[in-house]
């Protein structure tokens, strides 16, 4: 892999201790290249391919979704000297229930320590690895995470991930601490790239931390949050390419429009 090719697209440069390149990278990772599910919305064979990764994320400056994202960073990790594997996650969209194993993350060490690593969620997620360190509240970008025990057996998790969005603590993922195959990854993959029930068929999203917010879209919504201001409206169709270009860095496009979404 060309390193050096990866670390100008992201802004990264080496040296420091092994935790500090993890925080650095992971960081500058997440605010530079964007969660953006286009190529599935456009009915497109999703390749998770070290090789064709680095091509769509590094030459072409795309983006992807999380098993193109976290899948890439793990390889990443990997040429970097880290020892990282992959884990399937169910996610919590409503802080009781789970879905299936339909989200990848990255588990690594350095210095000693272990560290979850995200790089592919696209919503309240964290922009710096959080330490296996049970219990113990960690801020990161206005939110704040709490890695737990897994203890409810009836979704099959051994350590758990909370989030604080307001005063108490609420779930966000759930995952079973052990690498998972990369033919789980790529069952799961194909689900979400072609199965008619997956919603990265239906919508497109699309998110990009920034140093002090994030922008993200939802169809026509578009979502611009820099500190406590965020703002949010709906597009004209013909606004998306300057907005995706301008706030996303793509020259991709949808080629068909999609439906507006509708909140209250």
């Amino acid at each position: 892999m060309d390193l050096q090719a990866l670390f100008r697209r992201i802004g990264y440069t080496e040296g420091g201790t092994d935790t500090e390149r993890l925080i650095r990278l992971h960081r500058a990772y997440a605010t530079h290249i964007p969660f953006e599910n286009i190529d599935v919305y456009n009915d497109k064979d999703i390749s998770l391919k070290t090789e064709d990764l680095f091509d769509k994320i590094v030459t072409r400056h795309r983006g992807g979704y999380c098993f193109e994202m976290n899948g890439f960073f793990c390889a990443i990790l990997q040429e970097m000297g880290f020892p990282a594997y992959g884990v399937l996650t169910r996610l919590s969209r409503d802080g009781k229930s789970y879905n299936g194993y339909l989200h990848r993350m990255n588990i690594t060490e350095a210095d000693g320590v272990r560290y979850i690593c995200d790089v592919g969620f696209g919503g309240d997620c964290f922009i710096r690895p959080l330490r296996i360190e049970f219990d113990v509240p960690q801020p990161v970008h206005g939110m704040v995470y709490k890695v737990v025990p897994g203890i409810d057996p009836s979704v099959e998790y051994s350590v758990l991930i909370q989030r604080n969005p307001g005063e108490d603590f609420v779930p966000l993922m759930g995952f079973i601490d052990r690498p998972a195959m990369e033919e789980d990854f790529q069952i799961c993959n194909y689900y979400v790239n072609k199965s008619p029930w997956s919603g990265f068929r239906m919508m497109l999203m699309l998110n990009q931390f920034t140093d002090t917010g994030r922008y993200s879209l939802m169809n026509l919504f578009f979502t611009l949050q820099e500190g406590e201001k965020k703002e949010r409206r709906e597009l004209k169709w013909e606004e998306l390419p300057g907005v995706l270009k301008q706030y996303f860095g793509l020259d991709a496009v949808p080629d068909h429009e999609p439906q507006p979404l509708k909140f209250g």
